[in-house]
């Protein structure tokens, strides 16, 4: 990777991933994106339920220490309705989402709103906006790989890439990993930045080429032909015969 904008043909792979072969992560992993609608709503109504007597306690001018301390026990009954990971990978399916890390960037976002809008819920309550975008945006930003090719999720719209499709990837300078298509055109892979590039060639299971392979070999290479060439140069001046005096 010589440019950091580099477009890489994929290899033909003399295999491809056997029917059944685990490619890493489960295909439903736990958390909000796993969740039914049924448990989706659940927590919807609980979360709804307490922003109720939020505003019911501020009408009231009830004690600001009562209408924040119910936000554990609301926590805690949100994070027993979310659903746990699976253990189980499912055979031939990797999914490449935002890290959940990112959840406490979410909670502190959260923290941030929530302060100001328990001050005066009736005209900052869009600020509670705001943390279920985030929410939104971890959940559905993701790319999964699998024997049929990539599926890329954003936080408006879904897309499928057959593997015929894929001519290569490509990698700018800022932003997301890029898909390299037949036409020439380029897609965004949700949530595979350089950083996540390497697990996206290993589930490709050899239709995307290493390129880190690649640019170690050709760096290898380079290196190679210029301790040939110095090599050369010092027998050249070996042999040249002395000055006669």
């Amino acid at each position: 990777m010589s440019s950091p904008h580099q477009s890489v043909p994929p290899a033909k792979s003399s295999h491809t991933a056997d029917e059944g072969t685990d490619t890493g992560r489960p295909s439903r992993p736990g958390g909000l994106r796993a969740a039914a609608p049924g448990r989706l709503a659940a927590i919807g109504a609980v979360v709804l339920a307490y922003l109720i007597f939020v505003v019911v306690g501020t009408v009231q001018d009830w004690s600001l220490g009562l209408r924040i301390g119910l936000i554990v026990p609301t926590a805690v009954i949100v994070w027993l309705l979310i659903p746990r990971r699976t253990s189980v990978p499912t055979p031939g399916l990797h999914v490449i989402g935002v890290p959940r890390l990112a959840y406490i960037g979410v909670l502190v976002l959260a923290f941030c709103v929530f302060f100001p809008f328990v001050g005066w819920p009736a005209g900052l309550w869009w600020l509670l906006l705001f943390p279920l975008i985030a929410i939104w945006w971890v959940v559905r930003t993701h790319t999964t790989v699998s024997e049929a090719g990539l599926d890329l999720s954003t936080m408006v719209s879904k897309k499928h890439l057959d593997w015929s499709q894929v001519k290569g990837v490509s990698i700018p300078k800022r932003g997301y990993v890029r898909a390299r298509l037949s036409d020439d055109s380029e897609v965004k892979l949700p949530a595979v930045g350089y950083d996540r590039l390497r697990e996206l060639i290993e589930a490709s299971g050899g239709r995307l080429p290493d390129v880190f392979a690649a640019a170690e070999a050709a760096e290898n290479a380079r290196i190679e032909a210029e301790r040939a060439e110095a090599k050369a140069e010092a027998d050249a001046k070996t042999e040249e015969p002395g000055t006669e005096q």
